[in-house]
């Protein structure tokens, strides 16, 4: 990704946003101020891949503003796995010596914080203990990854759908909350796909939840009116 530094007043929130929402508020004071000061942050286009499956490049990501997708690479395929809203951190594969296990892609016009690789490298080498904070992020991904995983296992469609529009748009398997938004970009093609169910069947369900208020449907956007009684819907026996 090669997007310049910008000086739009949206800059000056960035710091903020991270800095209250997602893994950094639950890292040591010193750790958390040594990345607030490190940070790169940039502009990112719509569209626009942010980082590629595979690579071993680049740095440990965050969201500040907008909406990324993560596609997790499976057999060669590239299938929706979660969004991204600010708040939200990625990229520590290569930190662990492995490569990416998927590509992010800006889903809208996005602030994007960048942690070179390099520089926090450097920094775990002269502070071993931060490595219990790395852990933390790690681990709110592995919460992620098996949340979805288990969402999937959900017999009842009608229930699994309301598990998957939580988790999609922000509001369930999070170790440490992001700043969820009321509406988020996700198509009923993507949405299917997401759950392992057919486009129609989806869709069944979606106009059910929008005719009890529960959700919103607009072009190419869900809105979530009642977090609550679909957590309780995808919580429920089944």
């Amino acid at each position: 990704m090669h997007i310049e530094l910008f000086d739009r007043s949206e800059a000056l929130a960035a710091p903020d946003v991270i800095d209250r929402a997602g893994w950094l508020p639950a890292c040591q004071p010193a750790f958390r101020r040594w990345v607030l000061e490190t940070l790169q942050w940039r502009l990112v286009p719509a569209g626009t891949c942010v980082s590629f499956a595979g690579d071993r490049e680049g740095g440990f990501f965050c969201l500040a503003q907008g909406q990324i997708t993560f596609y997790a690479c499976l057999g060669g395929a590239l299938v929706t796995g979660y969004f991204g809203h600010p708040g939200a951190w990625w990229g520590h594969a290569p930190l662990l010596g492995i490569p990416r296990t998927g590509t992010v892609t800006t889903r809208t016009e996005s602030i994007i914080g960048i942690l070179p690789m390099r520089a926090l490298e450097a920094r775990l080498a002269q502070h071993p203990a931060d490595w219990a904070d790395i852990a933390l992020g790690v681990s709110d991904l592995f919460l992620m990854s098996t949340g979805a995983h288990a969402d999937l296992l959900i017999e009842n469609s009608r229930n699994r759908i309301a598990a998957t529009l939580l988790r999609l748009g922000g509001n369930r398997h999070r170790r440490y909350p992001v700043l969820v938004p009321r509406r988020f970009e996700c198509t009923q093609d993507e949405l299917a796909r997401a759950t392992g169910l057919s486009r129609n069947t989806a869709g069944v369900h979606l106009r059910s939840f929008e005719r009890e208020g529960l959700i919103a449907i607009g072009y190419g956007q869900i809105e979530l009116r009642d977090p609550a009684r679909l957590t309780a819907l995808a919580n429920a026996e089944r």
